[in-house]
């Protein structure tokens, strides 16, 4: 499918409490309701248009499939929630669509039809004549031909990626991060503004997001590629902000904050995908788009934006991806569908809402530290000689832990003990005789650690990592479904099932586990693992730290 349109973009043209009902002035309508400044939610599913079975049905269904936070909003107003909607998690590939937004907030500047060569973007490994020949409008589709290794490239992707040659550009849709980091790459050569930065000023501010700072972003960088990706930590509602603002064509307040051409010319198929299955058939400018006239950003592991302009019905949905606990394709097709056979109609005028008040699932119990304290632990930690930094800030009496995935609040809950904000892991400070701070442990810098000792080929000190986490957070289920996957890649399988016993008994509904001891009792993996020996270790843990940024 040839691509069409833009050239020049510019240059012409139920976790929640009721408070006391009131009906919250905008305009008053329904439909033309708009976060002010929180969100509203109705009060009766049934003058909000949809059935309260179908509403039941809906949230058993998003219980039972894993779903860890979510929002439905019609015409503007929330109809329910699942989970802690303000609990920030990572997006994911949400962020290209983030990116396609801001390619149309910038008119006069962005043009398309620049090459790669125009721009000067080359790489590591020197990209060819052809390849140079592609053109912005290739990158934001997907169809550059350029098949070179790029920063945060999941390991399936890596291996499926097409050969260097074999296509030209703008012949061939193939769902590619080098795509998606160049573009990024030349966003900033064309505006002068980072990409992180320019998320920050013109989406998360203009839009009133409640929980979204900018310390919540971070860039990714790569040995593999000179392009860097890009990242940010957002709460449901406030991704709910971002999909009202394309369900409503680009407006906010009533003035158009994205051109609603360019609104609809991004969300429009520009590529078939022919991914099959559950997966989107069409994909326009980092957006996926569906038959029914409906779009979506999508994340890897369960994160999804969907927007149906025409039933002016946006649905967020999350997954727990900082602990690994994925909802499928399937499942979220499933879900959307049963969402939107959910909806009877439009809302009613008259339909009463309420401020929405998000109650805080994490539950933890926490305190305050003095002054002292807090200056005690900043400063620059290291683990496995320096291969992997972690950094303690302060902001007043707060403690912030930064390893490279943007920064977490980090909450007391004993001495030397914390919990990080958002991802609810445990961190652990260990001090020396003298009382000081020297070691900052967490479940995913020892993970971290472990893909270090991988990637330059120390399979055992890979798993001493990860024996580390078990012996540090015992309690931890993923520690010791970890330590079964460590074991098995090195050829132990009767301590790998061992560790899915315990895992399963800490948490038995723990579903990875659960496949993971069914696998083993049937000894399904262990020809492949014969053959492929001890580098499997070695090659999973360097995996473990490339999924996370999965599409």
């Amino acid at each position: 499918m040839r691509v069409t349109g833009w050239r020049r973009w510019g240059s012409a043209t139920a976790g929640l409490l009721a408070l006391p009902a009131a009906v919250l002035a905008q305009d008053g309508s329904p439909g033309s309701r708009e976060p002010d400044p929180g969100w509203a939610v109705y009060a009766d599913p049934v003058e909000a248009g949809f059935s309260v079975e179908g509403v039941e049905a809906v949230l058993e269904f998003g219980r039972r499939r894993g779903v860890a936070a979510g929002m439905v909003v019609h015409q503007g107003a929330v109809v329910f929630t699942w989970g802690d909607v303000s609990r920030r998690f990572p997006v994911h590939s949400i962020r290209k669509s983030f990116l396609s937004a801001l390619y149309g907030m910038v008119p006069g500047r962005i043009d398309l039809d620049r090459t790669l060569e125009d721009l000067e973007i080359d790489d590591r490994l020197p990209l060819t004549e052809v390849e140079k020949s592609a053109r912005v409008v290739d990158l934001i589709t997907s169809r550059s031909g350029v098949y070179h290794p790029a920063a945060a490239e999941a390991a399936e992707m890596a291996d499926e990626r097409p050969a260097r040659g074999s296509a030209v550009p703008g012949e061939r849709w193939w769902y590619n991060n080098w795509d998606f980091n160049a573009a990024g790459t030349a966003f900033h050569r064309m505006t002068g503004e980072s990409v992180l930065d320019a998320v920050d000023a013109r989406l998360a501010t203009p839009l009133g997001m409640e929980d979204y700072r900018r310390s919540h972003a971070f860039e990714s960088r790569s040995e593999a590629s000179e392009h860097p990706s890009f990242h940010f930590r957002m709460s449901t509602r406030d991704l709910a902000r971002f999909g009202l603002l394309f369900a409503r064509g680009g407006r906010w307040r009533g003035e158009p904050l994205i051109p609603e051409d360019w609104v609809r010319e991004s969300t429009t198929a520009h590529s078939e995908t022919r991914l099959g299955g559950s997966q989107p058939p069409g994909y326009g400018y980092m957006w996926w788009v569906e038959d029914s006239g409906g779009f979506s950003a999508r994340g890897y592991g369960g994160h999804v934006v969907a927007v149906y302009p025409d039933d002016d019905l946006v649905v967020v949905l999350r997954a727990d991806t900082f602990h690994d606990r994925f909802v499928s394709n399937r499942g979220i097709a499933l879900l959307l569908d049963r969402i939107r056979e959910a909806r009877r109609g439009p809302a009613s005028p008259s339909a009463v809402v309420r401020p929405l008040e998000v109650v805080d699932g994490s539950a933890v119990a926490w305190r305050s530290l003095p002054a002292a304290d807090v200056a005690a632990y900043v400063g620059e930690y290291g683990l496995d000689g320096g291969a992997v930094t972690m950094w303690v800030r302060a902001s007043g009496d707060s403690l912030f832990l930064d390893y490279g995935e943007g920064a977490f609040l980090l909450l007391p809950t004993g001495d030397h003990r914390f919990v990080a904000e958002d991802s609810g892991d445990p961190v652990v400070f260990e001090v020396g005789v003298d009382g000081a701070p020297g070691r900052v442990l967490s479940e995913p810098i020892l993970y971290r650690a472990a893909g270090a000792a991988s990637g330059r080929g120390d399979a055992d000190a890979a798993v001493a990592w990860v024996e580390e986490a078990v012996r540090v957070f015992p309690e931890s289920p993923r520690a010791h479904l970890n330590l079964a996957r460590a074991y098995l890649g090195t050829g132990r399988p009767d301590e790998a099932a061992a560790e899915v016993d315990e895992a399963l008994r800490l948490d038995p509904d723990f579903a990875d586990a659960e496949r993971l001891r069914r696998s083993l009792r049937a000894r399904q993996p262990w020809v492949w693992l014969l053959a492929a020996g001890a580098l499997l270790g070695v090659v999973g843990f360097v995996r473990w730290g490339q999924r996370r940024r999965a599409p």
